[in-house]
């Protein structure tokens, strides 16, 4: 038999209610209750975490609206600075671009002042140059030019200003010059000259091709001018022996050497150290013999020093040498 519970309500004026629940129905009702309590207990709960954490996003996007404003108003700061600088930098550039002007117009003017000058130095030393070659009597080389064939087209004639002509004679002088063997190839005194003497070590009457110059062991040996290392080798009673050929007729031997820095085929240039004194070969002493050849045949050395040592043309740069 089920069991049945009866709620009874008396009421103030004698009125009875009677409510009857089977234990299922109010077991039922009872689990009905506890689900709903449940449901809107984690419903609430669900609803509090969403809304908290919709305030927690609200609180985030006000501050990255915040962050962002604050962003605009830099880039817009720096871009108000960027604009200023921009403009400084312009007006610098202007400067710069005003400044460069008028130092190319005063480098200008400078240049055309220092070319001047120096024309006029040229000419003073070409006309030197001439003199101290036309004293000992050397005659230019012709420049050979090569063929004009295969060429042709309308003739305009190209004037040619003084600066023009005298920088070609100087060049040409210069070209000349830098294979000439002028100066002296070691310090010290001479000690025997070109010419007929007594030989030092038999005492006979014999012919000197060269000059000798005293000096101490091992003191520096310089090439007289451009040219071209012919022979470096110990040449029997020339010793150490170096010949530079000049590649114009003219060659200068170097004896007696104590030891040569130069080897066959090289290229030296006049100042260039070559080797250092010795008493090697055929010697009395330490000291160097010297020769100047012309197509073969040995000429005098010290008009090429007399030349060398004149003084130079007056004028404020220049230099004794």
């Amino acid at each position: 038999m089920d069991e049945q519970l009866h709620i009874i309500i008396a009421g103030n004026q004698g009125k009875i209610t009677r409510f009857r629940w089977s234990r299922r129905n109010l077991w039922f009702c009872l689990s009905f209750s506890t689900v709903f309590c449940l449901s809107l207990t984690i419903t609430s709960l669900f609803s509090f975490a969403l809304f908290t954490e919709n305030r927690t996003i609200s609180s985030q996007l006000a501050e990255l609206r915040e962050q962002l404003r604050t962003s605009a108003e830099l880039i817009t700061e720096s871009q108000r600075d960027s604009e200023a600088q921009q403009l400084k930098l312009n007006l610098k550039v202007a400067k710069l671009e005003l400044s460069s002007v008028k130092q190319a117009v005063a480098f200008k003017a400078e240049k055309e002042n220092l070319l001047s000058t120096a024309v006029n130095e040229l000419a003073e030393r070409s006309v030197l140059i001439e003199k101290m070659i036309d004293s000992i009597g050397i005659e230019l080389p012709v420049e050979v030019k090569e063929g004009k064939s295969n060429s042709g087209g309308v003739f305009i004639a190209q004037p040619q200003t003084n600066r023009d002509a005298l920088l070609n004679r100087a060049d040409k002088y210069l070209k000349a010059i830098r294979f000439l063997p002028f100066g002296r190839p070691v310090d010290g005194p001479i000690t025997s000259e070109f010419g007929k003497r007594v030989d030092p070590v038999n005492g006979k009457a014999a012919f000197h091709t060269g000059i000798d110059f005293r000096s101490k062991p091992g003191e520096n040996i310089y090439a007289t001018a451009d040219g071209m290392i012919d022979k470096a080798f110990y040449n029997g009673s020339y010793g150490n022996y170096v010949l530079i050929d000049h590649d114009n007729g003219y060659e200068t031997a170097f004896c007696h050497l104590n030891k040569f820095l130069v080897r066959p085929g090289q290229k030296v240039h006049r100042g260039q150290l070559i080797g250092f004194v010795g008493n090697s070969g055929r010697s009395t002493g330490p000291h160097l013999h010297y020769e100047v050849t012309l197509d073969g045949e040995p000429i005098d050395p010290y008009m090429f020093m007399k030349v060398a040592s004149a003084p130079e043309a007056p004028g404020p740069t220049s230099e004794k040498r």
